[in-house]
């Protein structure tokens, strides 16, 4: 187990406000830059819209002329929320201030109110909570600022900021931020030692000899598990103006993640010593740091900065007993006791980055960029297995405690390296009022440095074990062990170093037809490189022509087209052989025609494949009258790719319209609905593990394991919301459903194509379809009391279902040779009543 860099969050931030008062002092008051706020500022389920604290609507809009104004493109403008005044100091008149405090109850009731997705990213818990409280302070002599609040004090959604700051010459902000993320409440573990990286059986299983009944009796008799993971932030922004030209900027943050989840293991093939659900164990903390100085002149604007990223896993490993189940287990089969996985090794970045835009002339203005980010990773490898003893593989035996010591590695640590250098230029040039052309140049450079031989020095032998010897046993080709004696004996003994090389060109122009109509043109290139992929050069050429209105009276449109067509160097079904067993002097093959053939030739990974792409997009903002809106966007996108197996097909298009009715600055309504809709069809043919060549109807791929399949979704959302203020009380109200479907259907040549495992009326022609359905309905009852104090009832309903044929009777314990958790979705209908009162002064 590795030693704990940092206890807490808190204690980060505390060093971080220590370090940024350290930092003012030296610099003579001079810092400003607010862009680091956590993940996005104060929110959270009781503050969806992030307000410092609640407050109602301003009546009288955003302009004293007239309740209803809009956007450039004719859209109203949503109600503006009524800031109280600031007050002056009676003590220091130079000082004025705001103070706010507010705090109620919550109580959340109904079935399943603990489910994991109600809980997801929220605290509905019932109990006392303190909503909101802060202050904000300005000196309108000295330009000084100093702001802080705290929301859901002590929640796991809680969030704290502090401000402090001069106008125009610094600022400085640290914030601490929590959320909590909950997989399964419902989870029920066969192991002691949860949350830790050792997981031992619980009493009455035995490590490799459990049966399948001693396994479902512990599961029943265990306890509940809650499984999730708090993710807290802290850090802090720094920003200094040193004169008119040059301003330097700072921003620090550590995270910490820290829980369980569910995880997936297996020392087999399902019906060879099975798969395992366990418990993983999260204790991560990424620290990031970033860096720099911006200047500026008339005519000229350049940023340098440098960002660092270090990630640390407390845990190295996960070492979990096997419970043993195998049901073909012949006497004396090995089954392994224990299993080992590696968890997310401790990595960190470097980049550099530096920009500038220089304006040429009134109408020519050049831009570009430049960057290199260092990523490395050398954390200590692990020994091959964590297994002891003699086992048999074929008419061979391996001796794992000649494998199961960190001397059986070629190297200690991994030694991975990886460079990326980025570039961008942009030049822009208006030709006239009516005319604008621009030209741009992308590019991506990267180096893969990692170089590991997986070689035992203690057997002279290349490979490594394969699931801890789990598969050893039952399929000896597959132990992980080069056998230079024996045929076929292709197994992975290096790296794959992936990496691409990409440059991308874009030529646009934009053309005003008359005041109202806007015409955009361009075409792109990009063009890669490959490292160790199936197609070694890929170009996609893009064409996009938009035509958009603005400045009609009754509002603007925008419709667009582009066409993608993206071909490549000829496709190579095993670029792979370098990393194999294959690439050594003196390896035998399977038989004289070759090997078993590695995959179905005619088969296209579709981020590879040639294909052909459409995309229509279209938008519309319509003023009905002086007081309503209609919005109306939609888009068609297909694609075709030219593979016979693989993905060979998508299509998508969603539609959706929104209606908004301000009566006055008291009173508005609105609402939405949306339709998604997506398909895909794949087709493949199953490997017979016999053949050296993988063309479809050969031998190794006979068209009698052929299959496709079909895979469609429906998405609906709808939404509605109510607002109406009358005297000193507002009340809101929403509604939002939200209702999905997928099916998957499939067709097949023959029972071959799921190996014979039951009959063609047995397997049918799809799955019963997936469906979710979503309802939330919210109230919110706003009493402004008097100047300084208001009270607020808010009321919300939340239900959700999931019927998902891929959890149909699962539960905790065994399936076949498979062990779970029994994590399955949670469906619940709860309802949360809270009563909270606000006081300002």
């Amino acid at each position: 187990m590795r030693k704990r860099l940092t206890s807490s969050p808190a204690r980060w931030l505390l060093a971080a406000a220590l370090l940024d008062m350290m930092d003012l002092a030296g610099a003579a008051q001079a810092l400003a830059d607010s862009s680091a706020t956590g993940y996005g500022g104060p929110g959270n389920v009781l503050n969806p819209q992030g307000q410092l604290y609640n407050r109602g609507r301003d009546v009288n809009g955003l302009s004293v002329l007239d309740d209803v104004t809009r956007t450039p493109t004719g859209l109203m403008y949503p109600l503006p929320f009524l800031t109280p005044e600031m007050k002056q100091s009676e003590a220091n008149p130079d000082w004025w201030l705001l103070r706010w405090t507010e705090a109620g109850y919550i109580g959340t009731f109904g079935k399943n109110k603990g489910a994991a997705a109600l809980k997801e990213y929220g605290a509905w818990n019932s109990g006392p909570v303190l909503t909101s409280i802060g202050f904000a302070a300005e000196n309108r002599k000295t330009a000084l600022h100093v702001s802080a609040l705290g929301q859901n004090v002590g929640r796991e959604d809680q969030y704290y900021q502090l401000e402090v700051g001069r106008y125009g010459v610094f600022n400085t902000l640290w914030y601490f931020d929590s959320i909590a993320h909950t997989y399964s409440t419902t989870a029920k573990s066969l192991w002691d030692g949860v949350g830790s990286n050792r997981l031992t059986l619980k009493p009455g299983l035995t490590p490799g000899k459990s049966t399948a009944a001693q396994v479902n009796n512990v599961a029943a008799a265990a306890d509940a598990l809650t499984l999730k993971i708090t993710r807290e932030k802290a850090g802090n922004a720094l920003s200094y103006t040193v004169d008119e030209n040059t301003e330097l900027f700072m921003r620090g943050s550590v995270e910490m993640r820290n829980g369980t989840q569910p995880i997936s293991a297996t020392f087999g093939y399902p019906f060879q010593n099975g798969a395992t659900q366990i418990v993983q164990p999260i204790d991560y903390q990424t620290y990031d740091i970033t860096a720099g100085v911006r200047y500026k002149e008339k005519n000229f604007l350049a940023n340098f900065a440098y960002a660092g990223s270090f990630f640390h896993n407390q845990n190295r490993e996960l070492v979990w007993d096997n419970p043993g189940l195998n049901s073909i287990n012949a006497p004396g089969m090995y089954i392994p006791p224990v299993g080992q996985l590696s968890l997310p090794p401790d990595n960190y970045a470097h980049s550099f980055k530096g920009d500038a835009a220089l304006v040429l002339s009134p109408s020519s203005r050049l831009t570009g960029s430049l960057s290199y980010t260092m990523m490395r990773q050398d954390d200590d490898l692990l020994a091959p297995t964590i297994g002891s003893g003699i086992i048999a593989s074929g008419r061979d035996s391996i001796n794992l405690d000649q494998w199961n010591s960190t001397g059986a590695l070629s190297q200690p640590s991994a030694n991975a390296a990886i460079n990326v250098l980025n570039y961008m230029v942009q030049y822009q040039y208006t030709v006239s009022p009516d005319l604008g052309l621009s030209l741009e140049a992308r590019g991506r450079n990267e180096e893969n440095r990692t170089n590991y031989v997986a070689f035992n020095p203690q057997t002279g032998q290349y490979g490594y074990i394969a699931i801890d010897g789990g598969l050893a046993p039952f399929i000896p080709s597959q132990s992980g062990i080069y056998r230079p004696n024996q045929a076929g004996s292709r197994v992975q003994i290096r790296n794959m170093p992936f990496a691409n090389d990409r440059l991308t060109l874009k030529a646009k122009a934009d053309y005003r037809l008359d005041k109202h109509l806007k015409l955009d043109v361009s075409y792109t290139n990009d063009a890669v490189n490959h490292s160790v992929r199936e197609v070694t050069d890929s170009n996609d050429h893009i064409g996009r022509l938009q035509v958009s209105t603005t400045g009609y009276e009754w509002g603007t449109a925008r419709l667009s087209y582009e066409y993608a067509r993206r071909t490549g160097s000829d496709y190579v079904s095993n670029p792979y052989g370098g990393s194999y067993s294959t690439s050594l002097p003196g390896y035998i093959p399977a038989s004289s025609a070759g090997d078993v053939a590695w995959v179905l030739s005619d088969l296209r990974k579709f981020d590879m494949a040639d294909r052909t792409q459409h995309v229509v997009r279209g938008q519309s903002n319509y003023i009905l009258s002086p007081r309503s809106d209609l919005q109306v966007t939609g888009s068609l996108k297909l694609t075709g790719y030219d593979a016979a197996y693989g993905l060979r097909s998508t299509r998508a298009w969603d539609a959706s319209t929104a209606y908004s009715y301000q009566m006055s600055a008291a009173t508005k309504f609105t609402s939405f609905l949306t339709y998604q809709n997506q398909n895909r069809d794949v087709a493949n043919i199953n490997a017979s593990g016999q053949g050296a060549t993988g063309e479809a109807g050969g031998r190794a791929y006979p068209l009698a394991n052929s299959w496709k399949e079909t895979v469609g979704s429906d998405i609906y959302t709808a939404g509605l919301n109510g607002l109406h203020s009358w005297g000193d009380f507002t009340l809101n109200l929403d509604y939002v459903f939200a209702h999905a479907k997928t099916a998957m259907n499939y067709r097949f040549a023959s029972t071959e194509a799921f190996f014979n495992v039951m009959s063609a009326a047995q397997a049918g022609s799809g799955f019963p379809a997936i469906t979710y359905n979503s309802h939330m309905v919210k109230a919110e009852l706003r009493h402004q009391l008097t100047e300084t104090v208001s009270y607020r009832v808010f009321y919300r309903f939340n239900q959700e279902r999931v019927v998902d044929f891929h959890y149909t009777g699962l539960q905790a314990g065994t399936t076949g040779d498979n062990t779970y958790l029994g994590v399955r979705p949670e469906n619940y209908a709860a309802q949360t009543v809270g009563f909270f009162v606000q006081y300002t002064f």
